[in-house]
Parts: structure tokens; sequence; C-alpha cells
């Protein structure tokens, strides 16, 4: 456990960070940012966090890092467009413990890509169905109102998308330098998301005085949880057990959701308590859930 502490440091960091990210967001969004534009904007921010990672490597740059950053990097622009699209059309203690999920699909990739030895477990299974029911928890709604099915499957694929990623990140930065790998990635996504320009909505370059400055504050965390995460999981080769960890994130959506959502004039800050507390449990029966798989 001590030799793994600064993984699970860093992954749990990075799961705050993504809760109080997903929640400005979602204001932002309430406030027309604009759904595309946040996203290439936060991308471009997040990838620049990568900017010194070449200069900190002291191996020199392959192809082979080239064509894998920019393959992984893809996948990781699709689970942010799918992400995007989730706190669009759902609110944040819904979508962000969704994607607390992860883990699960981690462990599943890693042993559909032949990386892992390990067979699909009783506790697998089992932290399969704990998931399931927590999503149940999560979704179901409170009388008189409804929840967005769209954005419950938009929450999946952002959480499948991820863990599809970090089950093949570990296997390729430790066969190349693991600094160079990130870079690529984060960098590819950075471009990516430039190529999105033309669908983003109205003036792409004009300051939205109400939105904007909750999209800044989101796109800076979310660069600080990207950089944390990729060190958990590009440095250390327990993408499971990190997630595990990272899936606190859910935890702080519902907590920061709670805490400051009405402060902030989020919608969803208004939300009968009781739902908040039942979102709360579903949290802790899935975190629990993919706990189980990393034991």
């Amino acid at each position: 456990m001590s030799d793994n502490l600064p993984c699970f440091l860093l992954a749990a960091s990075a799961g705050m960070f993504y809760g109080l990210s997903a929640v400005l967001c979602k204001r932002g969004l309430e406030l027309g940012a604009g759904t595309v534009r946040s996203m290439v904007y936060s991308n471009v921010v997040m990838s620049s966090f990568f900017l010194p990672y070449p200069l900190l490597s002291n191996e020199t740059i392959h192809l082979s890092e080239v064509s894998t950053g920019a393959g992984l990097g893809f996948i990781f622009f699709l689970g942010q467009f799918f992400c995007f699209l989730a706190l669009k059309k759902g609110d944040a203690s819904l979508i962000t413990p969704i994607m607390g999920a992860k883990p699960v699909f981690v462990a599943l990739f890693l042993i559909l890509h032949g990386l892992s030895q390990n067979e699909i477990n009783q506790e697998t299974w089992a932290a399969t169905g704990l998931s399931a029911l927590a999503i149940g928890l999560l979704c179901w709604p409170p009388k008189r109102t409804s929840i967005s099915i769209l954005g419950l499957i938009l929450g999946l694929l952002t959480a499948a998308s991820f863990g599809l990623l970090d089950s093949l990140v570990p296997y390729f930065t430790f066969q190349s330098d693991p600094l160079n790998v990130l870079f690529f990635i984060f960098g590819s996504v950075g471009l990516y998301s430039l190529a999105l320009i033309p669908w983003a909505e109205g003036d792409f370059r004009s300051y939205r005085p109400q939105g904007d400055p909750w999209m800044w504050s989101s796109a800076v965390f979310m660069g600080i949880q990207a950089i944390l995460m990729s060190l958990a999981i590009g440095l250390y080769q327990l993408p499971t057990e990190a997630n595990v960890f990272y899936a606190c994130r859910g935890m702080w959506a519902v907590l920061l959701v709670a805490w400051i959502g009405r402060k902030i004039g989020l919608k969803e800050g208004k939300s009968p308590k009781s739902l908040i507390v039942r979102r709360a449990i579903g949290s802790a029966i899935l975190l629990f859930g993919v706990w189980m798989i990393a034991n």
C-alpha cells in the first residue's frame, strides 16, 4: 500500500478537482457558454498543461509515440465529447457519479485486450451488480420530475470511453517514454477539438460575461485533474486501482452541488434534499462496488 500511496493520492486528488470542474462547467452551460465552445476551450487549456512534458523527458521522441498518442488522444476526445453532452443534458450530481463506473470498464477492457491474466471473478460480477443498483438509485426520479435518459446513456458512454483509454495507457507508456506519450495524447486532444469550432454555438471568440468565467474556471480545474490522473495512470501500472480512488469524483460532485449549488445559482442546487441524499447513497454504493474490483 505504501509503495502505491502516491498513485492513489494523485487519483483521489484528481477526482476532487474533476467534481469541482463538472459543477462549474454545468453552471457555465446553464448561462450560455455553449457546449461545443466550452469543450474546445477546456481541451485547449488542458492540452497546454502538458506542454512541458517533452522537456522533462530524457528520451528522444519516436514516431511510434506520435501515432500512439494520436490514437489514444482520439479515444479521450470521444470521451470528452460524450461528457460535455451528458452535462448539457443531465445534472452534474447525476452524471458525474455515473462516470464512477469507469473502473468496471477498465477491468473488463483489460481482460478483453488480454492485458490482464485475471479472469472475470465473482468480485467483478458483484461489483458490476452493485454498480447497476447504484445507477438505479442515482437515476430514479423524484415525484413529478423526470430524468434525461439521453444524459444517462451519454454518461455511461463517457465512462466506457475513458475506461478503454485507461486500460490502454499503462501498456503503451510502459513500452515507451511515459511523458512523451502523455504529451501526444493530450496535445492531439487539443488539435482534434479545434475541428469543432465551426459547430460552436454563436460567435466562438466573443466573450460571454455570464457563462465564460464559469467555463474558464472549469477548464483550469479540468487541466489540473488531467495532469494528476495522467501521472497516476501513466507512471504506475495500476489502472483499475487508481480509478477506484478517482471514482470519488462522484461523491465530490454530489457534495459540491449540495454545498454550493444554491449559492452559485445552479438549477439542480434547488433539487429536494431527499434526492441529493439518495444520490449520495447511490454514489457510496457505486464507490464500494468498484473498490471490490481492486481487492
